[in-house]
């Protein structure tokens, strides 16, 4: 392994998952390392690495520290996330007749500008608010 900084040393130190770290280190550099692995090996623990690996990929390191402000949950769809959404926010009660049908599907179209979705290798889909 090259030479690596005093700084970059002590969190290696510290960190609990020596193999994620210098995986880490082997994809990154020693300045993001050191900015960014605490947040990184933090939420691989709460969330798999997988999923905070494509969130890496889709919004860059940079963004890591949004992750949790933009992590809108796990659905089985970008559909299911919308009908919840809009139930959430009431716009759909228990007073809509039987023979009247939403297209989520659509809705979830109308959403994407907003929101990203990871798509999971057991495909759940994880939606991500682009504004956070």
């Amino acid at each position: 392994m090259p030479v690596m900084k005093e700084e970059t040393k002590e969190l290696l130190e510290n960190v609990m998952d020596e193999d994620l770290a210098l995986e880490f280190l082997k994809e990154y550099d020693e300045d993001q390392f050191v900015e960014y692995y605490e947040q990184y090996e933090t939420l691989v623990n709460d969330y798999g690495q997988g999923l905070v690996d494509e969130y890496i990929e889709y919004y860059f390191l940079d963004a890591i520290n949004h992750f949790e402000d933009a992590y809108s949950g796990e659905y089985e769809s970008g559909a299911q996330f919308a009908e919840q959404m809009v139930s959430d926010l009431g716009y759909v009660n228990n007073n809509i007749p039987s023979w009247v049908e939403i297209d989520w599907q659509a809705t979830w179209e109308n959403l994407s500008d907003d929101y990203a979705e990871i798509i999971r290798p057991d495909n759940r889909v994880v939606i991500f608010s682009n504004s956070y």
